[in-house]
C-alpha cells in the first residue's frame, strides 16, 4: 500500500494533473455557489473532455470537482436561504438565522472548517475500510435498506422537538408527493389527472425552492430590513472556526454519519446532511436553540456532506455502484479511461485508489481555503437592503424553477410549494421532513415492494430489521420524553422565535383538516388501482389521518388548559400591516410569474427588478445596476450554460410577433 500511495502522490503532483485539479476545484466552487445550479451541470459539461485524459489527470480533474461540491454551496444557503445544492439544504435551518443575527461570517467559518475536516475524515475512512466494508454492505438486503429509510424519515420527522407529530405528518406529506406520477411497478399513473405534466413526478428543485427560499424572502420583504438585523458583521470568522473545535465530537459523529450514508448505495446522498442535523438535535444539549441560529446546526450538516463523498466512493470503486448521481457520471469517465471498478481497485489498480484518496484530502483543503478567503466579501451581502436581495432572489428562483423541465407548469408548481412553505413557516410546521421524504419516498416504496415480493412478511423477523426497528422506536420516543421532562405548555418554532397563539392553533387545525382530507381523498381515488400501486397510499392515509387527529387533540387540550389567559393574536394574523406586507410580497412574486408567461422571461425579470427596487425606495442607479447584473447572470448561466429554451411569450403569440 505504501508503494501504491507513493506512485499516486507522485503522479497527482505532476504539473498537468495538479493544474486540472485546481481548475476543477475553482469551477466546482463557482458552480456550487450558484443557487439551484450545483456541480452536476459542470460534470456534464466537462465529461466529453475528461474521457480523453489519462487515468491520473482524469482522477485529479473529476474528483477535484466532485469532492468539494458541498463546500461553496454554503454561501447561498446561509445568505438567502436558497440551497446551493441538495447537500446544503439542512444548513439553511440555522445558517440563515445566523445571517439574520449578523453572524454570517461565523457561520461561514464553522462551515468551511467542518466541511474539509469531514471530507478528510471520509478519505481516511475510505483508506481504512476498503478490505472490510465489502462483505458488510453486501449483507444488506431490501428489508434492511427499507428500515434504514424509515429510520431516516423518523429521525428527520421529529426534528421539531416540541412538535414531533407535525414533523411526522410533514414526512407523510413528502412521501405522498413522491408518489405522484407513473408507478414503475404497475404502470399506474397516480394523481396525474390524465395530463402529461405530472406523469414524471414533481422535481425536487421545485419543492426545495418553494419550501425554503420563498418563505424567507417573503419574511424579509415583510420586515423590510436587510438579512442581517444588526448594523455590522463583526469578526465572527475565526469564532466560527473555534466553534468547530469546541464541538469536535459532534463534527466527528456527523462525519461518521456522512460516510455511512454515502456507503449505502441508493439511500440518497442528498439526505446525509439531514441525517446529521437530526442526530445533532436529538443528542446535543439545549435542542430548543436549533433552528434559531445555533452554530451546531451548521457544523453538523457541513461535517456530513463532504464526508459523504468519501463514503460514496467506496461502493463506486469497490462494486461499480455509484453512491450519487455525480459519481455515476464520474464512474462513466473512469471506465472510459481504463479504471476498472471492482477487485482490481484493491490489487493491480491500487495506485488509482490511493490517488482518489489523496485528491479528496488536497481538494478539500484547497476548496476550504478558497471559501474562507471569499467569506468576508460574501458576508457583506447580508447587509444589503431587502429591496435588492428580494427581487434578485425571486428572479433566480423563478428561472431555476422553469429550468427544471422547461415548461410553464414548473413555475405554477413552484408557486404552489411557495405558498405551502410559507404556511408551514407561520404555522410552526417543520419543513425539512417534507423535503427529505420527497427524496426518500420512492426508495421507501421500492424497498417495501421488493421486501414483500421476496420474503412475504417474514422479512419483519430478520435480526437486522429488528435491530433497526429498535433504533426507530427510540428515535420516535426521544422528543416526547424530552418534552415531558421540560413540561412546557407553549410550543416554540424551529423557524425562529415564533410562539403559537390560540388563533394560530385554530388556523393550524384547519390546515390539518385540509391535509387529512387530501389523504382520505387520495385513498379513495386509489381504490380504482391495483393493490400494489395503491398500497403505499393506504399506508400513508392510515398513519397520517390518526396523527392529524392526535395533533388536533393536542391543540384542543392546550386551548382548554390556557382558557382566557391566552392572547388571541399570533403570527398567522399578526398586525394588519404585517399581513398586508406578506400579501404584497406574494403579489410581486405572482406578478413576476405572470409576466414571464405573458411577455417573456428577460423582459419580465428586468422590469420586475427595476420596479421592485424603485417602489421600495431604491435609487435609479441601484435599479439599473442590479438590472444589468441580473440579466448578465441569467444569460450566462441559463441561456449559455444550461441552454434553456425560453418559449414564445403568450402575448407575442397572440399578436403574431414571434421573437425579435
Amino acid at each position: 500500500m505504501l508503494d501504491a500511495l507513493y506512485i499516486a502522490v507522485t503522479e497527482i503532483l505532476k504539473p498537468w494533473p495538479l493544474t486540472l485539479m485546481a481548475l476543477g476545484i475553482l469551477g466546482s466552487s463557482f458552480f456550487a455557489a450558484l443557487p439551484g445550479i450545483g456541480v452536476l451541470l459542470l460534470i456534464t459539461i466537462v465529461l466529453p473532455f475528461a474521457i480523453t485524459l489519462d487515468p491520473y489527470p482524469a482522477i485529479a480533474f473529476l474528483l477535484g470537482i466532485g469532492a468539494v461540491s458541498n463546500t461553496a454551496n454554503t454561501f447561498p444557503s446561509v445568505l438567502i436561504a436558497v440551497p446551493g445544492s441538495a447537500g446544503s439544504q439542512a444548513t439553511i435551518v440555522d445558517g440563515f438565522p445566523m445571517a439574520q443575527k449578523g453572524e454570517a461570517k461565523r457561520a461561514f467559518g464553522a462551515a468551511f472548517v467542518a466541511s474539509p475536516l469531514g471530507g478528510i475524515f471520509g478519505a481516511v475512512v475510505l483508506l481504512l475500510s476498503l478490505p472490510i466494508l465489502k462483505p458488510l454492505v453486501l449483507s444488506f438486503g431490501s428489508p434492511e435498506f427499507l428500515m434504514l429509510v424509515i429510520w431516516g424519515l423518523s429521525a428527520v420527522g421529529v426534528l421539531s422537538g416540541t412538535a414531533p407529530v407535525k414533523g411526522l405528518i410533514a414526512a407523510i406529506i413528502g412521501v405522498f408527493i413522491s408518489t405522484i406520477g407513473m408507478d414503475n411497478k404497475t404502470g399506474v399513473e397516480r394523481f396525474s389527472f390524465e395530463g402529461e405534466y405530472l406523469v414524471d413526478g414533481i422535481s425536487l428543485i421545485l419543492v426545495g425552492l418553494g419550501l425554503f427560499a420563498v418563505p424567507e424572502m417573503i419574511g424579509l420583504a415583510r420586515r423590510r430590513t436587510s438579512i442581517a438585523e444588526t448594523e455590522g458583521l463583526g469578526h465572527g470568522l475565526f469564532e466560527g472556526i473555534k466553534d468547530v473545535f469546541r464541538n469536535k465530537w459532534l463534527a466527528i459523529r456527523c462525519s461518521v454519519i456522512g460516510v455511512w450514508v454515502g456507503v449505502l448505495p441508493g439511500l440518497g446522498s442528498s439526505v446525509a446532511d439531514w441525517f446529521a442535523y437530526a442526530h445533532a438535535v436529538q443528542t446535543e444539549k439545549n435542542p430548543e436553540k436549533f433552528g434559531k441560529g445555533d452554530v451546531r446546526g451548521v457544523i453538523a450538516p457541513e461535517s456530513a456532506n463532504n464526508a459523504k463523498e468519501g463514503g460514496a466512493l467506496i461502493p463506486t470503486i469497490a462494486f461499480g455502484i455509484p453512491g450519487s448521481t455525480s459519481l455515476a457520471l464520474i464512474l462513466i469517465a473512469f471506465i472510459s479511461v481504463g479504471i476498472t471498478p471492482g477487485s482490481a481497485m484493491l490489487t493491480d489498480q491500487l495506485p488509482y485508489t490511493m490517488a482518489m484518496i489523496f485528491v479528496l484530502v488536497i481538494a478539500n483543503i484547497f476548496a476550504a481555503s478558497l471559501a474562507i478567503g471569499a467569506a468576508g466579501q460574501f458576508a457583506k451581502l447580508s447587509l444589503m437592503p431587502f429591496y435588492i436581495i428580494v427581487p434578485m432572489t425571486l428572479v433566480l428562483c423563478v428561472s431555476a424553477a422553469f429550468a427544471a423541465h422547461f415548461v410553464w407548469w414548473d413555475i405554477l408548481t413552484f408557486l404552489v410549494f411557495s405558498v405551502l412553505g410559507y404556511l408551514m413557516k407561520v404555522l410552526d410546521w417543520p419543513r425539512p421532513p417534507l423535503l427529505v421524504a420527497v427524496v426518500l419516498g420512492g426508495q421507501l416504496e421500492t424497498y417495501l415492494w421488493l421486501s414483500n415480493a421476496r420474503y412475504g412478511w417474514d422479512w419483519l423477523t430478520g435480526p437486522g430489521v429488528i435491530a433497526i426497528l429498535i433504533l426507530i422506536i427510540l428515535t420516535l420516543l426521544m422528543p416526547f420524553i424530552r418534552k415531558r421532562r421540560q413540561r412546557k405548555n407553549v410550543s416554540t418554532s424551529t423557524d425562529g422565535d415564533i410562539v403559537l397563539s390560540k388563533n394560530d392553533r385554530l388556523w393550524d387545525v384547519g390546515f390539518i383538516l385540509v391535509i387529512s382530507s387530501i389523504l382520505v381523498g387520495a385513498a379513495y381515488i386509489s381504490t380504482d388501482w391495483v393493490l400494489r400501486g395503491a398500497l403505499v397510499i393506504y399506508f400513508l392515509a392510515g398513519i397520517g389521518v390518526p396523527l392529524g387527529v392526535l395533533q388536533v387533540f393536542l391543540h384542543w387540550r392546550w386551548i382548554s388548559s390556557s382558557g382566557s389567559k391566552t392572547n388571541l393574536t399570533g403570527v398567522t394574523r399578526g398586525s394588519r400591516e404585517g399581513v398586508v406586507r406578506s400579501l404584497q410580497a406574494f403579489a410581486w412574486l405572482f406578478a413576476l410569474a405572470a409576466g414571464v408567461w405573458a411577455i417573456g422571461f428577460h423582459i419580465a425579470a428586468g422590469a420586475f427588478v427595476v420596479l421592485f427596487i424603485r417602489h421600495y425606495g431604491g435609487r435609479w442607479v441601484e435599479a439599473l445596476v442590479i438590472f444589468v447584473l441580473s440579466e448578465v447572470f441569467i444569460i450566462a448561466v441559463f441561456d449559455l450554460l444550461l441552454n434553456v429554451f425560453w418559449p414564445t411569450p403568450a402575448l407575442f403569440e397572440i399578436f403574431g410577433l414571434g421573437w425579435f
